[in-house]
């Protein structure tokens, strides 16, 4: 007879996330049942329902999870501390590179939309005001270091940039022969010439 150990509760939920980030980003969503999650973790699905109420809950913590590591990551960014535009074309340096987080995010995002949960919107909405925020942040320094023109609408340029994150994002994922994603460089240059009044 098999005995399973019991594991502590941030575990276990560490694990079910885990399991249902690689299931959304083998699979697709429709991968994401409690019964493929308890086959993945090693549990039965009355263990899964012990640690989340159902798979809203789940998608609930991939959001947390997605945000807080994309959140981590920007804090991290390598790049000079000075100069906020450096910083972005680091975080978009990091985008162009496949990853199963970007992939997973694409498609949290579209299952929200879809599901049309009003608690799950305003979560995602909250993650994504907070990273449009971090990305003004970044820009404001650029316009105090004189790298961002003055009459840019920093707003407007932080929503350009996180469109462009997303669609390197769903082209990663979804792979694109016609508009390979690859060199980020190019992708920088236009963004960059745009904020800055450089030419491209």
């Amino acid at each position: 007879m098999v005995t399973r150990v019991r594991r502590p509760t941030s575990i276990r939920k560490r694990e079910i996330i885990d399991a249902a980030r690689l299931a959304v980003t083998e699979r697709g969503m429709q991968a994401l049942t409690i019964g493929n999650l308890a086959r993945a973790v090693g549990v039965s699905e009355g263990a899964i329902y012990r640690h989340f109420r159902g798979k809203k809950q789940i998608l609930a913590g991939l959001i947390e999870d997605i945000d807080l590591r994309l959140t981590r990551h920007i804090d991290l960014i390598d790049g000079d501390p000075n100069s906020g535009l450096k910083r972005l074309e680091q975080v978009l340096r990091h985008n162009v590179a496949p990853s199963t987080l970007t992939g997973v995010s694409v498609m949290v995002i579209a299952q929200v939309l879809m599901n049309g949960d009003d608690e799950l919107r305003q979560l995602m909405q909250a993650s994504i005001d907070k990273h449009l925020a971090m990305i003004e942040a970044q820009l404001t320094v650029g316009v105090q270091k004189g790298e961002v023109s003055q009459k840019v609408d920093l707003k407007a340029a932080a929503l350009q940039f996180y469109g462009l994150i997303q669609a390197v994002n769903t082209l990663n994922h979804f792979g694109s022969e016609e508009y390979p994603v690859g060199d980020s460089r190019k992708l920088w240059q236009i963004f960059n010439g745009g904020v800055s009044g450089a030419p491209v």
